[in-house]
């Protein structure tokens, strides 16, 4: 999937309040939806439409693990990938965000102690 073509097109995806959560979280971790749900208190079916909709818009990218998808943020250059990069900084200083960021980390780091090392490895990639 391709990244967005301006940062126009950017600022109007991640301006949506759960989406622009969904991305701080990628920040800290790649995460399966599960992880987005239980972080956010949302019900699967929003996180899942919302990553459809960062995932078309070539912001995110997906890993299907077994009857598992991870997902993680799709780090590019150039003017777009630099915007948003700056839009994760600033919103990392949010109180409530930087909580849901440090839950993110607390969720990925319990896969790298629990998870097979197939998963592992593919968080990584």
């Amino acid at each position: 999937m391709a990244s967005p073509s301006s940062p126009v097109q950017l600022l109007v995806t991640v301006a949506e309040p759960t989406r622009l959560r969904i991305l701080n979280c990628l920040a800290a971790a790649p995460l399966f939806v599960s992880d987005l749900v239980a972080i956010l208190g949302l019900p699967q079916p929003t996180v899942s439409r919302h990553l459809t909709v960062l995932r078309q818009a070539g912001i995110v990218r997906d890993t299907p693990i077994a009857q598992y998808v991870l997902y993680r943020i799709r780090r590019e250059g150039g003017a777009t990938g630099r915007l948003l990069q700056s839009i994760l900084d600033a919103v990392g200083h949010e109180e409530s965000l930087k909580l849901e960021r440090h839950l993110a980390q607390d969720r990925h780091r319990s896969h790298t102690r629990t998870l097979a090392p197939a998963v592992v490895a593919a968080a990584r990639g």
